[in-house]
């Protein structure tokens, strides 16, 4: 309540909103990621700030009191799903009644989190990493460029253009990723993660992922144990890790079984280059040979 009432205290006192004919139009997100898909649609008229920095863990981000007050004075807020939004974006319209927002993944079946995982988990609730599938962000644009419009009708003939330049640079993400990691390279299809951000992007390539995390909490004995196991028994040598997150259960694993450590970065606000990255790591991985045969000679 104390940090609610200093809040509202400085979007009392900040400048009041002056909207001029050709200031951009104030839009807020949640990731680092949606930033790039309003940039590309909305171009020079648009102004995005964003909720979770790239280094923070969304599901335990939260913003100072100066950024929520530069983020409640936004005119539009897109929303795609994460815990985060549930505690924040209250209030946010409680002190700004003009405030509009939209959900980008209206339209999208998210996944329940225990069909994305390839051990047997505590975890629970639907998926929100919609963003690391190509095939779901183009359902994101077509509602990030809808709510442009709605917000901004005068530029609306711009903003479709701006889809259109975004549509075909999914397209060449979602080729080049196929090219990566569908190809008859590849001898393992099991990965193990850190945390299970990757569902929607194993689910659109044919891969699965294996979670060290469960609920977002640190992993126990028996959950260490199983992802151990599960690592030896699929010949897994390598545990990725993303930078937003704590390394040391995922390093023990890695020591454990014999294997090393890589990063990949769900919260590029490069998309395009973000995607390509994990393709890259996922696919020196899962090209090489993990394991020796047994040999049969002495």
């Amino acid at each position: 309540m104390r940090f609610f009432a200093l809040f509202a205290l400085l979007f009392s006192l900040a400048s009041p909103l002056v909207v001029w004919a050709d200031a951009p139009l104030k839009v807020a997100v949640s990731i680092p990621p949606q930033k790039y898909f309003v940039d590309m649609i909305g171009g020079k008229h648009v102004q995005v700030d964003v909720l979770v920095p790239p280094t923070a863990e969304p599901e335990t981000y939260e913003p100072s009191p100066r950024q929520l007050v530069a983020l409640s004075q936004a005119a539009l807020y897109l929303k795609i799903g994460i815990p985060i939004e549930n505690a924040w974006l209250t209030r946010f319209t409680s002190v700004n009644p003009n405030f509009l927002v939209v959900d980008t993944a209206r339209g999208i079946q998210r996944v329940d989190m225990s069909r994305h995982v390839g051990v047997p988990t505590s975890e629970t609730g639907m998926d929100p990493h919609i963003w690391l599938s190509p095939v779901l962000v183009r359902i994101q644009a077509i509602n990030i460029r809808d709510a442009l419009i709605q917000a901004d009708p005068a530029h609306a003939a711009d903003y479709r253009l701006g889809y259109e330049k975004l549509a075909l640079k999914i397209n060449q993400v979602d080729s080049d990723i196929l090219h990566a990691l569908t190809g008859a390279h590849l001898t393992q299809t099991r990965f193990i993660v850190f945390h299970p951000a990757f569902g929607y992007f194993a689910d659109a390539y044919g891969l699965t992922q294996v979670p060290i995390e469960a609920e977002g909490k640190e992993a126990g004995p028996k959950q260490m144990s199983t992802v151990i196991n599960y690592a030896k028994a699929h010949h897994i040598k390598v545990v990725f890790i993303e930078p937003q997150f704590a390394q040391k259960a995922a390093r023990t694993i890695a020591s454990e079984i014999g294997g090393q450590v890589a990063v990949i970065d769900p919260l590029q606000e490069n998309w395009p280059a973000g995607m390509e990255a994990i393709a890259t790591a996922l696919s020196k991985v899962l090209g090489t040979v993990q394991h020796a045969p047994a040999s049969s000679s002495p």
